[in-house]
């Protein structure tokens, strides 16, 4: 057994210089986009105002979808459209409110107006505008929100912002050094290249991972017994005090890749459709956010004003609702359970979540999380236990926030380090393996 365990550490270092090499370097990326990310001069959304005068009511306009699910009467410097949502893999579509006549030009205006607040550049000129269906490197799925928006800024960085304009909701920053920090990252840490054949990509990252922890397991196992002077007890003594972090970074990361793939992550939150139809007419007044949704067979309208939400039906007439109890519809529960908005993220509602604020509302198996903003149900408890126990695994084993006390530069600095060992004793390890096969 033992020739064994030694063969298998001897024949493994080149293929795990490969990893802690492409892995350990690239991974040095992460806290540096972290430091040097742009950030939202605002992070709030805009005050903004829409009347609902001298709009036509959605179920008269025939160029409109006869199934959507989410329409909303939206502002624009170019005055109020119907802003309208048929699935998350299209990018909203865009008519007159009084007309029905295509305005995609109100829509981009839009779009620019809540980029400009969110990066506070009222003047600088515009490069772009992009509708943006899915996800890629420069807008990566962890920002969970589609479609949006990208308005690039005319800067010497080419600040990009990228917006939700069915919920004037911020998505992401990005500009041009990161753009190519993400795409070195993604290439070389999650193997993104290979996302069209994502089988492929999750069984190269398992073989490299589990050949990698393999070598550090026969390490680990010869390091009691093994013999030997200089460099290479310095390998041995090395080796036995980074065991943790050497199998914590690989076997968090699998985790992470397997639990975040396509081919077992959950369908993307998206609301129920509904029949454009039975919009017959909207509330009277002027509001923060004017929406309509499914609700049962036929569509609700949400109407804020500040922080407060009333609802009417889909003809106009108002109903004793708040957003609490629309949040308790959408979860499927009775009209008397209740919900507690949720502002931030948890144990239960993690940051892989993304959108805030939610509201909470308990089940019998567990705590679901709805935003009726969107009428959709951001988190379940199924979806809530995998990715808590991802989150758990990736935060503190891969991203180190266990350390958080120390200062996050501090923690990043440290972990930078102790990846950099591990890539010294990679690399030692493959020296006294080849100067062994030379004598040999």
């Amino acid at each position: 057994m033992r020739p064994d365990i030694r063969r298998l550490h001897r024949s493994g270092p080149q293929i795990a210089v490969l990893v802690v090499l492409v892995w350990g370097l690239s991974g040095f990326l992460h806290p540096i986009m972290s430091w040097t990310a742009p950030r939202a001069a605002i992070q709030m959304p805009p005050a903004l105002v829409v009347d609902t005068e001298g709009a036509s009511a959605p179920s008269t306009l025939a160029i409109l979808p006869e199934t959507v699910r989410h329409v909303r009467l939206a502002p624009s410097p170019d005055g109020p459209y119907w802003s309208v949502l048929t699935d998350s893999a299209s990018a909203r579509l865009a008519f007159d409110a009084q007309t029905g006549a295509p305005a995609d030009e109100a829509a981009r205006a839009h779009a620019i107006m809540l980029a400009r607040h969110y990066a506070d550049l009222p003047e600088t000129g515009v490069v772009s505008v992009e509708e943006i269906t899915q996800f890629s490197i420069d807008y990566p799925a962890i920002n969970r929100l589609l479609p949006v928006t990208a308005v690039m800024f005319d800067t010497p960085d080419r600040l990009t912002v990228f917006v939700d304009t069915g919920s004037d909701r911020l998505g992401a920053v990005t500009n041009g050094p990161r753009r190519i920090m993400l795409r070195v990252f993604q290439t070389l840490h999650t193997l993104s290249f290979l996302d069209a054949v994502e089988p492929l990509r999750l069984l190269l990252i398992a073989a490299l991972t589990l050949i990698f922890i393999g070598t550090v397991v026969a390490g680990l196992t010869l390091t009691l017994t093994a013999k030997g002077k200089g460099l290479r007890r310095w390998h041995r003594y090395a080796g036995l005090a980074l065991v943790l972090p050497a199998l914590a970074f690989p076997a968090s990361g699998l985790f992470h890749a397997w639990t975040g793939s396509s081919l077992f992550d959950e369908a993307y939150p998206e609301a129920a459709p509904f029949a454009v139809a039975t919009l017959t007419d909207l509330p009277d007044g002027r509001f923060a956010h004017l929406a309509a949704s499914a609700d049962g067979d036929g569509a609700i309208w949400r109407a804020a004003q500040g922080r407060e939400a009333r609802y009417f039906t889909s003809g106009g007439v108002s109903l004793g609702m708040d957003d609490a109890a629309r949040a308790v519809a959408l979860a499927g529960e009775p009209a008397g359970n209740t919900a507690q908005m949720q502002p931030g993220f948890d144990g239960d509602y993690g940051f892989a979540n993304k959108r805030l604020p939610v509201w909470r509302v308990e089940t019998a198996s567990g705590p679901v999380f709805t935003d009726p903003v969107d009428a959709l149900i951001a988190s379940t408890p199924r979806s809530g236990v995998i990715r808590r126990a991802e989150a758990v695994s990736f935060d503190n084993l891969h991203k180190w926030q266990f350390a958080n006390p120390i200062g996050r530069k501090t923690r990043d600095i440290l972990m930078m380090g102790v990846i950099a060992a591990l890539i010294a004793l990679a690399l030692t390890g493959l020296y006294l393996s080849r100067r062994r096969r030379r004598r040999a």
